[in-house]
């Protein structure tokens, strides 16, 4: 149901008739569905289209007749949300519902993120912050760090959305609260608890390249007990055609030979899920949460040659296993008032494993490599009262011991610290305030680090914010970065520094309820100055050894314009654009892997709770993928489309109500553009998914 990703420089080539006669009649068929529902849930007895009252003459006199019309427009005060200096977003996952969305598309569609994705359906995706790289970006789970100890990164694909409730973006800081790492920022994934009422969400959808997904969780309480219980799986052969890369260098363009190929040994399975309990105990909740993630598949490797398999790997195949538990009591504060305290005591493990038997240079390889954190994380607010102010004191102590075991290299271990104390100085009540903040944190051999974090807040108006803001960070270099097997042609670098970085921020916010005929309208525009010294890059050390190295200071400027309002109840429209320049201080040269330029432009018309659509564009300026950009991947726009109805809604429908049974339809890629995000990965064209989205 997917034709191959068209090349800049190929020929048109088009949707095959009958996949675009179904896309076409399904989209048209939810769409009219949705407006008849519309007109008969509005023919109410009385209005316009219905019936007189009895007794009524058709020339009853209209009391205000002559009197003038006039349209008055007002303007009404919003609230900007409760956060400190730094540039952070919500995302709440049920505003995607009866939509096809990955949290990878979620994340990628926020102002100051990118996504890298490696390819399609299940395929590895990975985070970047203000163009970042993603072992400077720290991802945690309810509060806990998730990042491999390894690699320093996350894969995307190994957490479900559906069992994820919303999305917690901090964007130039994070350093104070995460230690060792938030350069770039932070993003914490709120996964779905307990509920006050029996709720049931489930989702079943297929499309492309035999994709097969589908998830349902279940929260109650029982006996005292609150619960939450869900899985989520996906299947897919991940067999599409792409386009061949056009390499842009120096002026020279470079093909490879055939100019199209086939994605081979791309089938996948992922199964996820999550279990929460919690129940009072003394004057707080107690709560065991457990997320597990398995995946298998082929390890197609990277589209690096010429003939039909274009390089790619026959045999390789990857097996993934993860699971991160905590046990957390949030309560009263022991130390003082307020409700803020938290302590978690926690364990992350994760298992990998890949085999090849065709390796070209290794022959057989056969890696297990196990990973472990176990850690004790705690947290508190106290407030007190200081020449008649009321302050505020965040505390906070982390304590973690990674472990690594793996059959291709020696087996490691260090022990991490950090403890930070923070302060809320209220300098005009509701109106100026300055946070001040400052952690020390001790990772495994490497020198104590002090990171500082001053902010000050400026709130005229309940509806408008100015705030700037200073931030220290770092990050110690991953197990990978230090100690990786030497195999000839890759190696680690044991004598790495830890980057040092700090970056100054600023921005405003405007939040108003109404402006006229408009409502909801949200406002923000960030501006940022990151410095970062010893930068750690993956270099040819020699004609044919790669290595890590620091490569010494780099600098990085930028802003986030974030905008989105609604007219009417019916249409919603957001944009979100991101800017980012880069440089290495000792060549000039621009830092690879990111685009200078994101935009993402989202239209929703229909009324959200019972029907919609949804047209998006995303553009991406060319994308460097070497030091300086002598080698780039060309500007890219994406169109996607989606229609749903929520059956749930609709007054014909003959079935016991639940709270919501959308139908959907999602068309990504209209005009089957070749899309990269690295030079050796390519993603799917043009693909249709359809399924149903179902709440009780």
């Amino acid at each position: 149901m997917a034709r191959c990703a068209r090349s800049p420089d190929a020929g048109e080539r088009r949707l095959h008739p009958s996949t675009a006669r179904t896309a076409l009649a399904a989209a048209l068929g939810i769409g009219l569905a949705a407006l008849l529902a519309g007109e008969i849930a509005s023919a109410e007895p009385g209005g316009s289209g219905g019936s007189r009252a009895p007794g009524e003459s058709e020339e009853a006199a209209d009391p205000f007749e002559g009197v003038e019309e006039v349209t008055a427009w007002a303007v009404e005060a919003g609230m900007v949300p409760e956060l400190v200096g730094a540039s952070t977003s919500v995302l709440s996952m049920d505003d995607f519902v009866g939509e096809d969305k990955s949290l990878a598309d979620v994340l990628s569609e926020t102002a100051g993120v990118s996504v890298r994705r490696f390819g399609g359906a299940a395929d590895p995706a990975e985070l970047s912050i203000r163009g970042a790289t993603p072992s400077q970006s720290v991802v945690t789970v309810d509060g806990i760090r998730a990042n491999s100890i390894l690699t320093g990164g996350l894969d995307l694909s190994q957490t479900c959305a559906p069992l994820v409730e919303s999305v917690e973006i901090t964007r130039g800081a994070g350093s104070v609260s995460e230690g060792s790492g938030a350069i770039g920022g932070t993003v914490n994934l709120v996964t779905r608890a307990g509920a006050d009422q029996a709720t049931t969400l489930g989702q079943l959808s297929g499309g492309a390249f035999e994709t097969i997904q589908g998830s349902l969780l279940r929260a109650d309480r029982w006996k005292g007990l609150d619960y939450t219980a869900g899985y989520c799986g996906l299947s897919t052969r991940g067999d599409f055609e792409f386009a061949r890369p056009v390499i842009r260098s120096d002026g020279v363009t470079t093909r490879f030979h055939p100019e199209t190929a086939t994605r081979i040994n791309n089938d996948r399975i992922v199964h996820g899920g999550n279990l929460a309990v919690g129940r009072t105990l003394g004057a707080g909740q107690l709560r065991l949460i457990d997320l597990a993630s398995f995946s298998s598949g082929g390890e197609p490797g990277l589209d690096s040659g010429d003939g039909e398999t274009a390089g790619q790997l026959r045999r390789a195949h990857s097996r993934n296993l993860s699971n991160l538990v905590q046990l957390r009591w949030d309560g009263a504060s022991p130390f003082g008032d307020g409700e803020d305290f938290s302590l978690a005591a926690f364990n992350r493990f994760e298992r990998a494993r890949f085999v090849d038997d065709e390796q070209p240079l290794l022959g057989e390889v056969d890696l297990d490599t196990r990973l472990a954190t176990t850690g004790l994380r705690t947290r508190d607010r106290l407030r007190h009262e200081v020449l008649e102010r009321s302050l505020a004191t965040d505390l906070g102590l982390d304590i973690t011991a990674d472990l690594l075991r793996s059959n291709d290299r020696n087996g490691r271990s260090r022990i991490n610290l950090g403890a930070h104390v923070g302060e809320e100085i209220p300098l005009l009540p509701g109106r100026l305030a300055l946070f001040g903040a400052a952690r020390l944190d001790w990772t495994g051999d490497f020198d104590p680090r002090v990171l500082p974090d001053v902010a000050l807040v400026a709130t005229p108006a309940t509806w408008i914010r100015l705030k700037i803001q200073y931030v220290g960070a770092y990050r110690a270099p991953s197990f990978d970065e230090l100690y990786h097997p030497d195999r000839g042609f890759i190696r680690g670098n044991p004598s790495l520094d830890p980057e040092e970085a700090w970056t100054v921020q600023g921005g405003l916010e405007i939040d108003l309820a109404r402006l006229g005929p408009l409502s909801a309208l949200r406002f923000e525009l960030s501006g940022f100055h990151r410095e970062i010294d010893e930068s750690i890059t993956w270099i040819l050390i020699s004609p044919r050894t790669l290595a890590p190295i620091n490569t010494g200071p780099a600098q990085t400027n930028g802003f986030e314009l974030g905008f989105s309002v609604d007219w009417t109840r019916y249409v919603r429209f957001s944009l979100n654009h991101t800017f980012i320049d880069s440089e290495r201080r000792d060549t000039g040269e621009r830092l690879p892997g990111q685009a200078k330029n994101d935009t993402f432009v989202r239209l929703r018309v229909g009324p959200e709770q019972a029907w919609k659509l949804v047209g998006e564009l995303h553009r991406i300026d060319e994308i460097p993928v070497s030091e300086g950009g002598s080698r780039r991947l060309p500007e890219r726009l994406v169109a996607n489309f989606s229609a749903a109805v929520n059956l749930a809604a609709q007054r014909f429908v003959p079935i016991a109500r639940p709270r919501a049974l959308w139908l959907f339809v999602d068309l990504d890629n209209l005009s089957d553009e070749a899309v990269r995000d690295t030079l050796s990965f390519p993603q799917p064209g043009r693909n249709l998914t359809a399924g149903l989205d179902f709440r009780w």
